[in-house]
């Protein structure tokens, strides 16, 4: 999920130095979700961890 999230940073900007606004919203968009997304996934997991030991 980083992964993806340093991804779309990355292309977010490329895309704002060429001029393409528009994209580079979408872009930091999705890297926004994909980051969120982590978070969440990553604190369910370690209640799911400090609950079953």
């Amino acid at each position: 999920m980083l992964r993806w999230t340093v991804l779309f940073i990355f292309l977010a900007f490329i895309a704002a130095i060429l001029g393409f606004g528009n994209i580079a919203g979408n872009l930091a968009f999705l890297a926004k979700l994909c980051f969120f997304l982590f978070v969440a996934l990553f604190v369910g997991s370690l209640y799911k961890e400090i609950t079953e030991n």
